[in-house]
């Protein structure tokens, strides 16, 4: 890219002010001796003074000067001296009004094969400006221009450079590294990703180019310290031009190369969250807003996730300046999951499309050592050197090629005795190998205490590397890690790992940093996630609840912990979580979003739909909340019973909702399994099964490797009683990957309805197997005895569920259902009491209840529990017809018709509503209506098993 040219003036010690001079004259006067790196140097025309040792720009030049590397030639200095111009100081920073919008990335990258990237037009330099009268007495010193000898001062200053002794030279130095590391963290300190604030003063356009030009610049070398200088310009940018979309998500960009060095914790994950939602209430469909939410999943560990957003982004043909990013975050996430084949050109594509960047040509160069082509890592990697000769890590990269590819032993050593003392952060791992590298080559040596040395220092970055823990032995070390400061480093192995699908080693590697670090919640909070997909879900809560205690104020550990629990059906407890998570964030989404989930579970579908909505006005990007808005809408559109205009309207209104808001999540996000899935089913309900199976079929050829989509295809099928096609899915599934529970436990559903009782169970026991401490496959084995008649069987299954997870639903009515049909009156009403209990607002516990009490004969009793279910939820004929026989017996027959009449509303053709409305008449001595409704029961049921006993009675009524 094309820069706009940076001009800059000098105050001496003695408070004269000179300039401008630009950057490469500065560099000229530092070689030559005549800035010592005590002055003041001020960008123009609104920079900030600041020492020039200070100043990146000038450091190393200034280092060399002092160190004598350079000679010292007076008549030099003398001429650059004659050839400036000196003119008044800048003021401080202005806040001038934003004249003509931000300017625009587009230059980066787009579409084209071939972009020209550099579109910036060259800015105008500040003119020399004249000089005004100025008066010796003015109390601003800063102001006073002195108009000495320059020539004169150059020569004299040089003479007192001289005289300075060789321990001063060093005193001078130290306290240059000093001011320059003061731009940033001690090498190894951790750092906090810096939010921008609430928007201030409004930057101009010409300011915000030249901060945007010196933030480009400084992402491009690709090195952590100049990732952190970005940052802060870019911090600026958007909290003077908070529109600037696309400054935001390069923000995002150079969050995600700060990551890995970042305390990743409360503050942190804030920051990033809070960046990608303010960037997607710009514009939520915007590429811009892509790349930030790409990025937050990312930062999450949430892979899979993001890879869907980044294939949805790239798959849209709309001009997009961030291309480039796009390329390389997909070609990271083929690289974590070891698909270097797959990286390479998506890393190539990248750096043609943005080819001052050295991010994605550097990680080409680690792509192909990868898979062992040498000569194209070497290739790749010198040209990133040539470019920025202080890329530490393509320098540890070129010493281990040298070594391992090329057995160049001295050219090896050259880079890796260099780059590994040199200051700077790097990606541990590969500075783990350069220090294991350098190990062998002081072997070969014969160099054995250096070799041990290094070795350490390499072990302790990545105490997971088997090789380097053998040679520390061997070489007579201890494989204890003394460097206690590793938890980033750990929780990256863990990330690398999650990736991978190895969540056992992933969880190793997060509960390591946690110990390291016990206030650091996140690695905390990612080995709870790693250890609920190995199943083990009591201990992934244990250590959300190390994670909460560790830092208070970790909002999405209170949201997972919820999600967890409300998963295992600890409603009360999951409540109590986010409830304390709403003391700290009342209005945060996340917290919101997780207490509709809650209240969904619950099968609260009107409070979950309340929830959602709030969480949506705090955040209308976030696309779960849309996903649960969707299905809560849809549940509550199938719960709906029309039997007045008012419940024909709500019904209609929540249907169109529930397509509204699945259309919206797609619309989102293309590639969210999870949204497609929940689009598809919301299309079958709404436009006819066949459109969400064709629907789902259509992603199953886009998506080949998406598993969810095909267990969403059998779920379909399964809903539908199209039990064979769902089996064979199933079955596949199963083949494909044979430990997904789902499957197994679709797979026996299908069975048990097929009548393959035996098949069935083995599926089930199969689930169950795959996860010990989910009731759910044992549950299903239980109903499975339940509906062989095998009773004792039956309540032995639901009572292991109980021990595994004592807030598992329905259990105890289902061991009711069984005692009841074994004969066991008391131990099925003393169940249905205990499910009562847990349960208060599920009405089967009170069927179950009912149907006992009608057993005992206690009809009294039996109506109460009838009335009760039917408050709970909207029942079908039959209810009402149980409940109007239990009134009927009781003897309030005018209740019982009035039951009869509510059912007849619901299912006038339900035959068993006229038998016993035939009992009622008759009880009254209305024998006509009786012999009526007797007549209407056999007309609809011509072949019921009692004809001939109400034949009977009609004959006896005298009709």
């Amino acid at each position: 890219m094309s820069r706009i040219q940076v001009t800059w003036v000098v105050k001496t010690g003695r408070g004269q002010v000179k300039g401008p001079y630009s950057t490469e004259a500065i560099l000229k006067m530092i070689g030559e001796g005549v800035f010592s790196g005590q002055e003041m140097i001020s960008k123009l025309p609104d920079g900030q003074w600041t020492l020039i040792s200070k100043e990146p720009s000038f450091y190393d030049k200034l280092l060399e000067a002092l160190e004598g590397v350079v000679d010292v030639d007076p008549r030099k200095a003398q001429k650059m001296e004659a050839e400036t111009v000196i003119i008044r100081p800048p003021r401080q920073q202005r806040n001038d009004p934003l004249n003509s919008g931000n300017p625009s990335l587009s230059g980066i990258g787009n579409s084209q094969p071939k972009p020209k990237v550099d579109v910036y037009e060259q800015a105008p330099v500040a003119p020399a400006m004249p000089l005004p009268q100025t008066n010796p007495n003015s109390a601003h010193e800063d102001s006073v221009i002195e108009l000495s000898n320059v020539s004169e001062h150059a020569k004299k200053l040089m003479m007192e450079n001289i005289k300075i002794p060789l321990i001063a030279l060093a005193l001078i130095l130290l306290v240059g590294v000093y001011f320059f590391l003061d731009d940033g963290p001690a090498d190894g300190e951790k750092i906090h990703l810096l939010a921008p604030k609430k928007p201030t003063a409004t930057l101009s356009d010409a300011q915000v180019k030249e901060k945007l030009n010196e933030a480009l610049f400084a992402m491009e070398q690709d090195t952590f310290e100049s990732y952190y200088a970005a940052q802060n310009k870019l911090v600026s940018i958007v909290e003077g031009s908070p529109l600037n979309i696309e400054v935001r998500a390069l923000l995002c960009v150079v969050y995600k190369e700060l990551w890995p060095y970042a305390y990743q914790d409360a503050q942190d994950i804030k920051a990033v969250a809070g960046l990608t939602q303010a960037t997607r209430a710009l514009n939520v469909v915007s590429p811009f807003g892509q790349v930030c939410e790409a990025i937050k999943l990312l930062t999450s560990g949430r892979f899979k996730e993001a890879k869907g957003v980044v294939e949805a982004t790239l798959e849209s043909n709309e001009p997009f300046s961030l291309l480039p990013v796009l390329y390389s975050l997909k070609a990271e996430l083929l690289e974590g999951e070891k698909d270097f084949m797959n990286a390479a050109p998506y890393y190539e594509k990248s750096a043609q499309l943005w080819d001052k960047w050295l991010h994605p040509v550097s990680a080409l160069g680690r792509v192909y050592m990868q898979q062992g082509d040498y000569a194209s890592a070497s290739a790749v990697l010198s040209k990133v050197i040539k470019k920025n000769p202080k890329h530490r890590e393509a320098k540890i990269q070129m010493g281990i090629i040298e070594y391992r590819g090329f057995k160049k032993i001295d050219a090896a050593y050259e880079y890796l005795h260099t780059s590994l003392e040199t200051k700077g952060r790097v990606n541990k791992l590969i500075e783990s190998e350069g220090y294991a590298v350098l190990a062998e080559i002081y072997v070969l040596r014969g160099e054995k205490p250096k070799a041990l040395s290094v070795a350490e220092k390499g072990f302790s970055l990545n105490p997971n590397n088997s090789e380097l823990r053998q040679l520390v032995i061997r070489l007579g070390g201890s494989d204890k890690v003394k460097d206690k400061g590793q938890n980033t480093e750990l929780i990256y192995v863990g990330d690398q790992y999650m990736r991978q699908g190895d969540y056992l080693a992933a969880q190793a590697e997060y509960k390591a940093a946690f110990e390291v670090d016990p206030k650091n919640g996140t690695a905390a909070m990612k080995a709870a996630k790693a250890l609920w997909q190995l199943n083990q879900s009591f201990e992934a809560i244990e250590w959300l609840n190390k994670a909460i205690k560790a830092e208070p104020k970790l909002l999405s550990a209170y949201v997972l912990q919820a999600d967890y629990m409300s998963q295992r059906f600890d409603f009360l407890n999951a409540t109590q979580v986010l409830t304390n998570a709403t003391r700290i964030a009342p209005t945060n989404y996340e917290v919101l979003r997780g207490l509709a989930l809650l209240e969904y579970r619950k099968n609260n579908m009107q409070g979950a739909i309340n929830y959602a909505i709030r969480a949506m006005k705090n955040y209308d990007g976030d696309i779960e909340t849309y996903i649960l808005l969707s299905k809560a809408n849809g549940v509550l559109t199938r719960s709906i019973m029309p039997l007045n205009k008012k419940e024909i309207e709500r019904k209609e209104n929540s249907a169109k909702d529930a397509i509204r808001y699945a259309t919206k999540s797609v619309e989102i996000d293309a590639t969210n399994p999870e949204a497609q899935i929940n689009y598809a089913k919301t299309l079958a309900q709404a436009n006819g099964v066949d459109s969400g199976i064709a629907y789902l079929n259509e992603l199953i050829k886009r998506f080949s490797y998406t598993i969810e989509y095909r267990i969403a295809l059998a779920e379909v099928y399964k809903s539908e009683d199209r039990y064979s096609q769902a089996k064979e899915i199933y079955e596949k599934i199963n083949e494909i990957e044979p430990r997904n529970k789902k499957a197994w436990l679709g797979l026996g559903e299908c069975e048990k309805a097929m009548g393959l009782n035996d098949k069935a169970l083995r599926s089930f026991l199969s689930a169950a197997a795959l996860d010990p401490t989910d009731g759910e496959a044992l549950f299903q084995a239980g109903k499975l005895y339940l509906e062989t008649s095998r009773f004792e069987e039956a309540i032995n299954q639901f009572k292991r569920v109980q021990r595994l997870n004592p807030n598992y639903p329905r259990t105890w009515y289902y061991i009711g259902k069984s005692a009841f049909s074994a004969g066991d009156f008391a131990t099925a009403l003393e169940a249905s009491k205990s499910e009562k209990r847990l349960n208060p607002n599920v009405a089967d516990s009170y069927i179950l209840a009912a149907e006992v009490y009608t057993a005992r004969k206690q009809f009294g009793e039996c109506a109460g529990e009838y009335s009760q279910a039917m408050k709970l939820r909207p029942q079908g004929a039959e209810i009402y017809v149980k409940a109007a026989t239990c009134y009927r017996q009781s003897g309030s027959l005018d209740v019982a018709e009035d039951m009869l009449a509510l059912a007849a509303d619901r299912e006038s053709g339900y035959a068993e509503i006229y038998r016993e409305q035939g009992a009622v008449y008759e009880l009254k001595g209305d024998a006509r209506s009786a012999a009526k409704s007797y007549y209407k029961y056999l007309g609809l049921s011509p072949n019921a098993l009692d004809r001939a006993e109400i034949e009977n009675k009609i004959s006896r009524l005298g009709n």
